[in-house]
């Protein structure tokens, strides 16, 4: 199939799916229905990309200002990101203070970070943990406070004050939209500057294929090259410098899992290095099906590429009908009640790690935190529901379970 035949049958598949999109939900068999809410999530917001190549900066752009809307009308929000032109792509806008037309705040730090200010220098007694992580993390479309990393900084400072532990500090670095290579070439340039004690790797099932996708848009414009995070797959492509990105995506597709297999391998690598402990967490999308199978992968290459501890909820919102957690009904982003789900749930699955030690080990009672502490400090928002879905079957899992594993870390 060529070029032209290719672009077309993509064309054709998105209108397809734009079309089941808006096909009333009473004529779709509820076992599709659910289907159907996957797929749109991800492939609706990418039709604008298909049929429009425009500047990256400029479909981007768009794409996070809706979301920090929420659904709302287009209005003049100042842009959010800019343009850089290394792997990352783009980067957030610093210090910026501004409100969404639904009311919606947003507040950039003057490294770009959405958080608050903090001091390179680590103040004394402090426990300081680094996360980084997409557009989930950064908590898009939930105004101020109302994200999970948020959530759970305040339910872990809470935890050490009542035990005589250490202030916790929690960094945001989270980056919308970028896949996980761009996601830690972010954190090496601005997180090790803030020597974290602690290094959260936030994930999602997205991360494959995710690397692939990116390298494909940025090898025909010599960015990329040079990256170490890849190992040597660059290095054994057919296609070398100047070839389009079709040829990119031809040459890369029998690497896609080796891709994470290599980002997360020098991940784990750069933190055992400064000998910073780091977890990597796998958290759901709202709606978004994934096969057992591609999950376990996932779960294993995370194990195998040496992190300190894996830790996966990505069960938290099976529970639950989609419409109620996502911020739109044609987005797979979590809502406040679905950023509160996951606050407790993490909370839940980093508490007894090793890793958090020193916020337990100040008091002679080393007491796991009572579900009433959790529930009324990460559920932040008691007037939402919180009601399971009716809808379709299900499979029911335990509300409180969560997988964590943990390995010694290496000096």
């Amino acid at each position: 199939m060529n070029r032209y035949s290719w672009t077309a049958l993509r064309i054709m598949l998105a209108v397809a799916l734009l079309g089941w999109k808006l096909m009333p939900s009473d004529w779709i068999p509820r076992g599709a229905e659910r289907l159907r809410w996957a797929l749109c999530c991800d492939e609706i917001e990418n039709l604008e990309r298909l049929l429009n190549q425009t500047e990256l900066e400029h479909k981007d752009q768009g794409y996070y200002n809706q979301l920090l809307n929420a659904g709302g009308e287009h209005d003049s929000t100042p842009p959010i990101c800019r343009k850089v032109a290394e792997l990352r792509e783009v980067v957030l806008m610093p210090s910026l203070s501004i409100v969404g037309a639904n009311g919606t705040t947003w507040h950039t730090n003057e490294l770009g970070m959405r958080d608050r200010s903090y001091p390179p220098s680590k103040p004394p007694g402090t426990f300081r943990i680094a996360m980084t992580g997409d557009s989930i993390g950064l908590a898009l479309g939930v105004g101020e406070g109302r994200g999970f990393e948020p959530s759970l900084e305040r339910w872990l400072a809470k935890q050490s004050l009542r035990l005589g532990g250490p202030k916790v500090e929690l960094l945001n670095f989270a980056l919308p939209g970028r896949s996980p290579g761009q996601r830690w070439d972010h954190f090496q340039r601005l997180g090790w500057r803030m020597n974290p004690d602690l290094v959260l790797f936030e994930a999602t099932a997205a991360d494959i294929g995710w690397d692939l996708r990116r390298l494909a848009d940025l090898l025909p414009k010599g960015v990329g090259w040079d990256s170490k995070l890849y190992g040597d797959i660059l290095k054994h492509l057919d296609s070398q410098a100047g070839a389009t990105s079709e040829d990119y995506t031809r040459d890369l597709e029998p690497y896609r899992w080796r891709l994470v297999e290599e980002v997360y391998k020098a991940v784990a690598s750069d933190c055992r290095v400064r000998g910073v402990p780091c977890v990597w967490m796998l958290i759901p999308r709202v709606g978004r099906y994934v096969s057992q199978v591609e999950n376990q992968r996932l779960l294993d290459i995370a194990r195998d590429a040496g992190f300190t501890a894996v830790v996966d909820v990505s069960d938290t919102f099976d529970d639950y009908d989609p419409a109620d957690l996502a911020i739109h009904p044609n987005d797979f982003h979590p809502n406040s009640q679905g950023h509160a789900l996951l606050s407790r749930r993490l909370a839940e699955a980093l508490w007894p790690l090793p890793a958090l030690a020193s916020l337990r080990e100040p008091s002679a009672r080393v007491a796991q935190p009572t579900l009433s502490d959790q529930a009324g400090e990460v559920n932040e928002n008691p007037g939402v529901s919180q009601r399971k879905s009716t809808r379709g079957s299900r499979r029911k899992i335990p509300r409180h379970r969560s997988s964590a594993s943990t390995r010694p870390a290496h000096s």
